[in-house]
């Protein structure tokens, strides 16, 4: 299980990640909402753990983002506010459960345990578009005729540009979505993975590509004839 814990105090971040990490679960971490809301559309996360109170985005905003987009993964707020209206709120846009600071670890823990587990079947695992279908369970684009496994990379970019996800992405957000670092061969990175998703695309004969318009973005569009 692959957990995302956005909290902008430090220590408290390092102690959770720590106590994450040895209850067995891998662990990111994001010290403020921006980079939060980057990294989880641009891994694969079965939780989020959101601290409200952050700079950049609050973790209602990131909350909001996510389900703006369809990114259905549990999420457990973690606030100092006692207001209820900041609870109906975060509800309201999706929330599934609430944590008020300080709180003791273990109870952490039991949350996560019990979100995980009312969730593991409804998390998205599988994405069709036209003709094909995106696994992310084995990380597979295949169809009745035929089936190919893809990297890491190739499935993260082939996920953000599904149409229930985004659809459309710009080569900074690919860049942001796939962990690039900004170098003189980043253009050439990411054209050598959009050219070995089209060829897996052209050897399932499919009639999906990925192209790029004229605003320099990228999208997934079928193309006939």
């Amino acid at each position: 299980m692959r957990i995302l814990l956005a909290e902008d105090e430090v220590e408290l971040s390092r102690a959770l990640v720590a106590i994450l990490k040895y209850s067995g679960y891998e662990t990111d971490a994001a010290f403020n909402g921006e980079d939060a809301y980057h990294m989880a559309l641009a891994n694969h996360y079965d939780a989020f753990i959101l601290d409200i109170m952050m700079p950049k985005l609050s973790g209602l905003e990131v909350l909001q983002g996510l389900r703006n987009r369809n990114i259905k993964t549990p999420v457990i707020m973690l606030t100092a506010r006692v207001e209820n209206k900041d609870k109906i709120r975060g509800l309201d846009l999706g929330a599934d459960d609430y944590l008020a600071k300080p709180f003791q670890t273990n109870e952490l823990l039991a949350r996560l345990r019990a979100l995980l587990r009312r969730n593991t079947d409804y998390l998205k695992k599988n994405y069709t578009f036209s003709d094909v279908t995106l696994n992310r369970t084995d990380n597979t684009l295949g169809n009745e005729k035929a089936s190919f496994s893809l990297n890491h990379k190739e499935a993260i970019l082939l996920e953000a540009l599904m149409p229930e996800t985004q659809g459309k992405i710009s080569k900074k957000q690919l860049i942001q979505y796939l962990e690039l670092e900004e170098e003189e061969n980043v253009d050439s990175r990411i054209e050598v993975y959009i050219a070995y998703i089209n060829n897996k695309f052209q050897a399932l004969s499919s009639t999906l590509r990925i192209n790029k318009d004229r605003e320099q973005s990228y999208r997934l569009e079928i193309c006939n004839g």
